[in-house]
C-alpha cells in the first residue's frame, strides 16, 4: 500500500500534538526513519507542504501575502495583520509583504481563498463604473 505525502503529514501531526520538545524530537527521528524504510524520500517536500497546511489548520495560524507599491511601515503591517486576524478568526497570521511596482497605491491582501482589494486602480475603476451609471 501507498502513503500518500498528506498521509504522512497527518501521521506527524497526530503523533507530535501535544508532545514536549524531547518527545518531538523523538518522534521526528522516527517519522524519518519510517520515510526511508518506505523509500519515499523523494516526497518529503510534498509531505512538508502538506505538514504546513494541517498545522496551520489545526493551530489557527493564517498565512496571508499583503502587496503594495512600496514597503509599508511596521505600524502598517501590524495593523493589516490584526485586521487579516479578526476577518479569518485564526490565532494568528503569518504574512509575507511582497513589493510590486504595478500596484499604483493601496494594498491587496491574500490569505486563504480570499483577496481584499483595496489598489488604487481598483478604486478608480469601482469610481468608473459608478459615474457610468
Amino acid at each position: 500500500m501507498k502513503i500518500t505525502p498528506k498521509q504522512y503529514a497527518n501521521a506527524l501531526y497526530q503523533s507530535i500534538s501535544g508532545q514536549n520538545d524531547k518527545q518531538i524530537k523523538d518522534v521526528i527521528d522516527n517519522f524519518i526513519n519510517v520515510v526511508i524504510e518506505n523509500n519515499n524520500v523523494s516526497k518529503i517536500n510534498k509531505i512538508i507542504e502538506q505538514f504546513e497546511i494541517i498545522w496551520n489548520k489545526e493551530e489557527g495560524v493564517v498565512e496571508a501575502e499583503i502587496i503594495s507599491a512600496r514597503k509599508l511601515d511596521d505600524k502598517i503591517v501590524k495593523l493589516l495583520n490584526s485586521y487579516i486576524t479578526e476577518l479569518s478568526g485564526a490565532k494568528d497570521v503569518i504574512a509575507q509583504e511582497q513589493v510590486d511596482k504595478n500596484v499604483l497605491g493601496g494594498v491587496i491582501i491574500k490569505y486563504g481563498d480570499k483577496v481584499l482589494d483595496g489598489s488604487l486602480k481598483i478604486r478608480i475603476d469601482n469610481l468608473k463604473n459608478e459615474l457610468a451609471k
